[in-house]
């Protein structure tokens, strides 16, 4: 007969391992996919065009310039 102490042990290191394992697998499976860019830097550039901004993706890149509104009733 095994000792009631062994078998609870047994339990929870075998618990422990099967935690390991699948934190392990989550973690590892979602780290090595490489997602592409959603937009292009041509199609960044026309939304900021129409909707009135400067396009200044030549000094940083993906960067959209707008004027602020109290700016352009100012004096």
């Amino acid at each position: 007969m095994i000792p009631r102490a062994k078998v609870r042990t047994r339990g929870w290191v075998v618990a422990g391992a099967l935690f390991a394992v699948g934190a392990g697998v989550l973690l590892g499976g979602c780290s090595g996919v490489a997602y592409p860019p959603t937009y292009t830097e041509q199609e960044l550039k026309t939304r900021c065009e129409q909707r009135g901004g400067w396009w200044r993706g030549s000094l940083i890149p993906g960067y959209c310039e707008y004027q602020a509104a109290s700016l352009i009733q100012a004096p």
